[in-house]
């Protein structure tokens, strides 16, 4: 019996996409039936691409698949080569096939080279010469899974009915109309905003639940998988997310053949405005930091996707837009951050060895079109916790990681960010006990001024050029900036009455800000823009709370940290979760 492990697909609708992240050559025309695609006469299409190259080193480091085949199923007439790219770039044919099928036929082909592989790309060519349509095109195996595991797929929603309904009825239309996955995996939706309808999510679990953020709505649906006590693995996924269903599909595969109880499967992320740019392939922790890994890296050109399944960095956790793992290899549940920093954690304390592999991946708009002084709140703060927790090292270590990004966003008129971080600052020195007081919506983000973005249309960047990249510098304007703290030290009588345009994380932004007494600001791909001013009591009030914060969190620094190391993860128990929903232990 064949178990299929990775199956040639076109695009979905919907699904943020370009074309050379699927096939070269030209696009294969989707079927009306909806199975299967169809290829047009005489046009040689190439699969050696993100979704539809099979990566050799990654099946072949599961050490559990020993054989391969390709299975197809054809109609009319077409050729098929299967060729091979190896790591250094060599190509090479290693099978040639022609098929004149007048009605469909289902063919299995060996390929009897895989054993002496251990590198590069799989892939195919295809030319179609009369009217050809193939409803299925798939590598298989007939080595015996490992395991059949029983899945739970765990999504947290709050406030995206539409796009939650939306998106889980085409995941769970596309999957589980399989009867190869009907009954070994389910969706549970764990809803912080209890707004769903469940007559709306058909065959979908849906939780009530109060809202804990992020790191709650996990737990919960970890709680449930759980007390189901039929479950072996969970997968973990956001409901701002949006995948090709084969990513879930072949994420079960690796599960399937996966030797390794403490894996945990981590799926690329990918810019939904520039689908081809990688945001994130694993994340390593490196001095209290996590650094996403491949990041900025692309998945169009063949030498990209084989660099990109080598090894870089020692990743230690996946995002929760996509991360799978075994229910008996967590140690630890979610700490409670709310939001930002829970998944990072998560990873890094229960030690799941990540594994990645292209074409498992998801998409979502920048990280960075995301930030506002909120979300820098909530990410400097779980940073801080996490350094504290994991030693990530000195106090001076602790406090340049802060006081760099404190400055960037002072001297750049950007106040309440500046704010956002002190705040941090200030709720990470109370200590293990400030987390469980608020496990809710954190109240110090009251406290922070709310971005005032506006969207703007095409032409009013075309108005408007905003600057991309400052301009060299002369190293006495360099001085001077430093010497007045970026213009805040002076009168207002040096400093020019037009705004300055700029993209909010452009290269050189205090350059470019600098003697100008207004900033409008653009959010990062995207046509929102935000206006700021130089304001010298509001920098001044800043700058001297966040030295106050600075200097107590170092006077309390080795204490912090020893209670953080201590008691922190008692807070990542399942003890702790079970008393916040006050269930017991079925």
């Amino acid at each position: 019996m064949l178990t299929v492990l990775h199956t040639l697909i076109c695009p979905e609708a919907d699904i943020e996409h370009c074309a050379e992240m699927y096939f070269r050559g030209g696009m294969p025309g989707v079927e009306a039936s909806g199975t299967g695609f169809s290829l047009p006469d005489n046009v040689l299409l190439s699969a050696d691409t993100f979704y539809n190259g099979l990566s050799v080193g990654k099946w072949k480091s599961l050490g559990t698949i020993n054989s391969l085949s390709l299975m197809l199923r054809v109609r009319g007439q077409l050729v098929l080569e299967l060729w091979h790219h190896a790591a250094d770039g060599a190509s090479s044919c290693l099978q040639t096939h022609e098929f004149e099928e007048p009605q469909a036929r289902t063919h299995v082909l060996p390929v009897s080279e895989w054993s002496g592989m251990a590198e590069g790309m799989l892939f195919l060519r295809l030319k179609g010469k009369k009217q050809a349509v193939v409803e299925q095109l798939c590598f298989a195996t007939d080595a015996p899974p490992l395991m059949q595991p029983k899945l739970g797929v765990v999504i947290t929603h709050f406030n995206r009915v539409a796009y939650v309904t939306r998106s889980i009825a085409r995941v769970r239309q596309a999957l589980l109309s399989d009867p190869r996955y009907q009954q070994v995996i389910d969706f549970i939706v764990v809803d912080n905003s209890d707004t769903l309808d469940p007559t709306e999510l058909k065959g979908a679990q849906i939780i009530p639940n109060q809202n804990y953020g992020g790191s709650g709505g996990f737990a919960r649906g970890l709680l449930y998988l759980k007390d189901q006590n039929t479950y072996t693995h969970c997968l973990f996924m956001d409901d701002d997310i949006s995948c090709e269903v084969e990513s879930i599909r072949r994420a079960y595969a690796v599960l399937s053949y996966s030797p390794d109880p403490k894996i945990g499967l981590a799926g690329v992320l990918l810019d939904a405005q520039k689908p081809w740019s990688v945001q994130e392939k694993g994340a390593e922790f490196h001095q209290g930091l996590f650094r996403p890994l491949h990041q900025n890296e692309e998945v169009r050109s063949v030498s990209s996707l084989l660099a990109l399944e080598k090894d870089k960095g020692n990743p230690v956790y996946g995002g929760w837009w996509f991360f799978a793992f075994r229910l008996d290899a967590v140690d630890y549940y979610p700490f409670p951050f709310f939001v930002r920093g829970d998944d990072a954690l998560f990873g890094l304390i229960n030690r799941f060895n990540v594994f990645t592999l292209n074409g498992i991946a998801c998409f979502s708009d920048h990280f960075l079109s995301k930030e506002t002084a909120f979300t820098r709140y909530l990410g400097f703060r779980a940073s801080l916790a996490v350094f504290l927790m994991e030693d990530g090292g000195s106090v001076t270590a602790a406090l340049k990681l802060l006081s760099a990004s404190f400055l960037w966003c002072a001297l750049s008129y950007r106040y309440q960010s500046a704010k956002a971080i002190t705040l941090a600052l200030r709720d990470v020195s109370k200590g293990v006990s400030f987390w469980r007081r608020t496990l809710t919506y954190p109240p110090s983000l009251k406290e922070i001024g709310r971005e005032q973005s506006r969207a703007e249309e095409a032409a009013y960047f075309t108005a408007h050029p905003f600057v991309e990249k400052a301009g060299s510098e002369s190293r006495f304007r360099k001085m001077a900036r430093a010497a007045t703290l970026n213009g805040h030290l002076l009168p207002d009588a040096f400093m020019r009455k037009a705004p300055v345009y700029v993209g909010e994380y452009t290269p050189g932004l205090l350059s470019s800000v600098f003697l100008r007494q207004r900033v409008i600001y653009r959010k990062y791909e995207t046509q929102s823009v935000f206006e700021e001013q130089l304001n010298r009591k509001t920098f001044w009030d800043n700058v001297w709370a966040f030295a106050w914060h600075a200097v107590w969190f170092a006077v309390r620094f080795r204490a912090l940290a020893r209670e953080y190391r201590v008691n922190a993860k008692q807070l990542c128990s399942e003890h702790f979760w079970r008393s916040v929903y006050a269930q017991k232990k079925p």
